[in-house]
């Protein structure tokens, strides 16, 4: 399967930083790719804080994600984490505070609980620094060109991330991957 990946920040700061990345590392039994999204005063110091306990990482288990959203610092300097890490044909979410991770399968955006759920081809999966996206209806509105020229790509998705986000007026940051 390919995969396209994104991550942006949209909107305009008012009380509270914001955060996004998208991160890949070998572990065992393949590769691991992590959607992260953060809030809080010191969003871009806890996301590294974040992407540290990734490095950390050698094989993707129960709990893995859990421990990765919970590397971050408390409150006020983090007060919302969400972690998607997507590895074989699974996505592996987790988040803290007042962030959120979705889906998007046959064109309706659902909110994702913590745990384990499956991927399949034409998902679409978002981790966001807030609860602000809105569920049961398409969040990607524009058609997503596959990146041809590199195995891993950030930038793949970060015009549909933008256009899927410009009717939010909100202050969010998303990561986002598509299976194709």
């Amino acid at each position: 399967m390919g995969r396209q990946y994104g991550a942006i920040v949209h909107g305009r700061r008012v009380d509270t930083d914001v955060a996004s990345t998208v991160e890949t590392r070998p572990v065992e039994g393949g590769r691991v790719v992590a959607l992260v999204a953060v809030q809080g005063n010191l969003a871009t110091p806890s996301l590294e804080s974040v992407k540290g306990a990734l490095a950390r990482v050698a094989r993707v288990i129960d709990g893995t994600v859990a421990t990765l959203a919970a590397a971050a610092p408390p409150p006020p300097y983090a007060s919302g984490v969400a972690v998607v890490l997507l590895f074989d044909d699974v996505a592996h979410v987790a988040t803290t505070g007042g962030a959120r991770c979705y889906r998007e399968r046959g064109g309706v955006l659902e909110q994702l609980a913590a745990g384990v759920h499956d991927a399949r081809s034409g998902d679409a999966f978002v981790a966001a620094s807030h609860a602000s996206l809105h569920v049961g209806r398409a969040f990607f509105t524009m058609a997503i060109q596959a990146a041809a020229d590199a195995e891993f790509r950030n930038d793949a998705l970060d015009a549909a991330l933008a256009s899927a986000l410009a009717p939010y007026p909100e202050f969010v940051a998303v990561a986002a991957a598509r299976i194709s």
